[in-house]
């Protein structure tokens, strides 16, 4: 073979080798997240419409186990709960909604560091939780981190909230300092918990998509830190542990901001074990978060109030960070979360209790899902 021809052969499979390389990539999947989602119950009986109306690639759903961070292990009578609601999302034919989460939760739960008794039930807690989603072909598990019972919420992930103490707590207590263990050993018995519920997780569930709505980026929350590493140290190949990085997200309005939220993230908010690194790059990554709400009503959203107001429209500012959401969603998702009105509002329903979303932002479901609402086809209430 001449030089020439050479060079044609070897810049021809270059060129073959990248277009195949970019053609492998999935498009990034649009999760919907909120306070306003339909009960499996509702999705069951209207999928053909849900999904016609809002096609989104899944959503998260709340099936039976969500508890995980309870005292106690799940009873048999949980159990038997999960598997009636199995049965339910197993009858429900999805077509467009595939790509579904199990949620799960700290919410009320004040953990206890160093008992291992509790992360005992923990541990199990989440592998029960981990295999109902492997059970039901979901993508994985959402998990919120937030202590709906303190102030701030990322209080328990805070080593120096229980070290030094003085954190407020519901009911008008004050936590103590503990006087028994120091940071580090805050940080190493984190860790250990971290691994401790990632066994159990990737033992039920190998291929799991573990998405946080916060992980690394739980504003300076050394424990949660800790508890990834700890997490990473224990994840199998095919495991993804994904950041939601919720209140950046939610603030987000230019490029520059969803790069700052980019690099954050690959260095694990500095939180990250420099040996995890390569593991971490292959197997990490963040879903970029949207607050509906503050388009809507930007005046009460603090954050995002001056770029909306100098924008061309609402839809029109929330479509150019969508669109570089979509850039930088190196978890392979993006997630969309509202809470005053909701996509699934039916014909006969009380329009003061369910306002579509389209109503309050003409123009969004276009943004979303790319298809106008002239495009979508018309369903009455089964």
């Amino acid at each position: 073979m001449s030089g020439s021809r050479k060079s044609l052969f070897f810049a021809t499979a270059a060129l073959l080798f990248c277009q195949g390389f970019a053609s492998a990539k999935e498009p990034v999947k649009i999760v919907s997240v909120g306070s306003r989602l339909p009960t499996l119950a509702e999705i069951r009986k209207n999928i053909a419409l849900y999904e016609e109306v809002a096609p989104f690639d899944g959503i998260m759903i709340h099936v039976a186990l969500s508890d995980v961070f309870r005292k106690t292990k799940f009873s048999k009578r949980d159990l038997e709960r999960a598997d009636d609601a199995a049965k339910l999302y197993k009858g429900i034919k999805f077509k467009k909604w595939k790509y579904n989460f199990l949620g799960v939760l700290i919410d009320q739960h004040k953990p206890d560091w160093f008992s291992d008794d509790y992360w005992k039930a923990v541990a199990y807690n989440w592998g029960k939780a981990a295999a109902l989603a492997k059970r039901l072909g979901m993508a994985g598990i959402c998990f919120d981190p937030e202590g709906y019972g303190v102030y701030p919420v990322n209080s328990y992930w805070k080593s120096a909230w229980w070290v030094k103490g003085g954190g407020k707590i519901k009911g008008g207590g004050v936590q103590p300092p503990d006087l028994s263990h120091t940071q580090k050993e805050y940080l190493e018995v984190a860790r250990r918990r971290g691994r401790e519920v990632g066994e159990r997780v990737f033992e039920e569930f190998p291929e799991i998509v573990l998405w946080g709505f916060y992980l690394w980026s739980f504003n300076g929350s050394d424990l949660m830190g800790e508890f990834c590493n700890g997490l990473l140290e224990t994840m199998p190949p095919k495991a993804r542990l994904v950041d939601g990085d919720e209140w950046n997200g939610y603030c987000a309005k230019n490029e520059a901001a969803y790069k700052r939220m980019e690099n954050r993230n690959e260095t694990g908010c500095g939180m990250l074990d420099k040996r995890l690194a390569s593991k971490h790059r292959k197997q990490g990554g963040f879903a970029p978060a949207f607050y509906l709400d503050a388009y809507a009503w930007p005046e009460k959203s603090g954050c995002l109030t001056p770029a909306i107001n100098a924008a061309k429209s609402k839809v029109h500012f929330f479509k150019d960070n969508f669109k570089e959401a979509k850039r930088r969603a190196s978890g392979g998702h993006i997630w969309i979360y509202g809470e005053k009105c909701t996509w699934f509002c039916l014909e006969k329903d009380d329009k003061k209790r369910c306002q579509p979303w389209e109503e309050v932002l003409p123009g969004i479901g276009e943004a979303v899902f790319g298809v106008g609402k002239d495009k979508r086809k018309k369903h009455k209430r089964r």
